[in-house]
């Protein structure tokens, strides 16, 4: 068992054993608005019992429901007789469901009349509804409050274009006249490598871990667009390949842009770097192919994830030496690290050299730069077979 699946299953011993299946699928499966809750959103809050059975009668809870940017503390409340019946929600927001009437609740929020707990997709369910319901009030304020007309007009333009975001992925919050737009950008991830991460503790690897997604903050701080933050939110997969969003050079948000036009400038960031990993992926790819390939009969290993290295055995009148290519971020116009090592050395160690001038061209098919290494090895192994300490 992995320390992750450890680490979760200590986790949801803390909740009463009915709700352990709502809380996982919540967690590990479910998305709610264009986020994810994880177990550390959810805090258990003291109750009437206080005994030793406290775990198995924990009724309240806050879940921290991410939306726009920002975290919504909203609270569930069992009736600790019975777990069966439907939860109360508090939203800590007096603009929000206040004193709601049965009518709003069941056109709104219909899986909370038709509450079941045996379905593990029933509490992931009813809060997606009440966030839609959230952000139908938050939209309706945007476009009917004429303070917030300029926005309002900017996010309809940007939903109905051609090439703007569908209603769906965009959420927006409105917070003492600060507006947050939070937007899930279309991103092509198929050309990209997978995302690999070493596990330490039972040397295996991790694999992209969830959906890839791009999403752009944009808060608009003063309503005059002289004050703005924005931020770039990417999954683990588009971190690793396109290097942390916090130093990611993103476009300035001018005072006089239009929300449609800046989200088209970071789509088009984001698609030229996207562009530009997938070739040097490919190029390392169709290398590493075109060297075992010449290699096929000495080859020992070499990488199939990130094609970054090649390790193969070169043999000169009966001396045998490692061969190790490795690739860099700058590649092809850099050319590949290449570097001996000895199989067996006289002075009963394994000794290395770096092979820095052998011939090596960019404007070159990589056969044709392969072929020139494996005719100058030749040479090259010689020397190193008869080198001294």
């Amino acid at each position: 068992m992995t320390d992750s699946v450890y680490n979760t299953d200590n986790i949801l011993c803390n909740f009463p054993a009915c709700l352990r299946k709502n809380i996982e699928e919540l967690c590990l499966n479910s998305q709610i608005g264009l986020s994810t809750v994880n177990l550390n959103d959810i805090s258990i809050l003291s109750n009437r019992y206080n005994n030793e059975e406290i775990v198995l009668n924990s009724y309240h809870f806050i879940i921290k429901i991410p939306y726009a940017g920002k975290r919504l503390k909203w609270e569930i409340i069992f009736d600790p007789e019975d777990f069966c019946f439907a939860p109360d929600f508090d939203f800590n927001d007096d603009q929000f469901l206040n004193n709601p009437d049965f009518e709003t609740i069941a056109n709104n929020i219909p899986s909370l009349t038709k509450w079941n707990l045996k379905d593990p997709t029933a509490l992931s369910t009813v809060l997606n509804e009440f966030l839609t319901l959230y952000k139908q009030i938050q939209i309706e304020k945007l476009l009917q409050e004429n303070i917030y007309s300029r926005y309002g007009k900017e996010y309809e333009a940007l939903i109905t274009e051609d090439n703007g975001i569908a209603p769906e992925n965009i959420e927006v919050s409105i917070d003492n006249n600060t507006l947050h737009f939070l937007m899930s950008l279309k991103v092509d991830c198929s050309s990209l490598p997978e995302y690999i991460q070493p596990i330490e503790s039972d040397h295996g690897t991790w694999y992209n871990p969830g959906k890839d997604y791009a999403h752009l903050k944009i808060s608009i701080l003063k309503l005059d667009g002289t004050r703005s933050n924005i931020a770039l939110q990417l999954s683990p997969r588009l971190e690793q390949i396109l290097g942390n969003s916090k130093n990611l050079a993103l476009p300035d948000y001018k005072r006089d842009m239009v929300l449609s036009e800046y989200v088209s400038l970071v789509m088009k960031m984001i698609d030229n770097r996207i562009g530009m990993v997938a070739d040097h992926f490919r190029m390392k790819k169709v290398y590493i192919a075109n060297l075992a390939a010449a290699c096929n009969q000495s080859m020992i290993e070499y990488d199939t994830e990130t094609y970054n290295k090649a390790v193969f055995l070169y043999s000169v009148n009966d001396y045998n030496c490692l061969v190790t290519i490795t690739i860099g971020s700058k590649f092809p116009q850099e050319k590949p690290l290449v570097q001996l090592s000895s199989v067996f050395c006289q002075e009963g160690k394994q000794c290395n050299e770096n092979l820095d001038k052998y011939p090596y061209s960019p404007a070159l098919r990589p056969d044709e730069n392969i072929d020139k290494l494996l005719k100058y090895l030749e040479e090259a192994v010689s020397v190193f077979k008869n080198h001294r300490h």
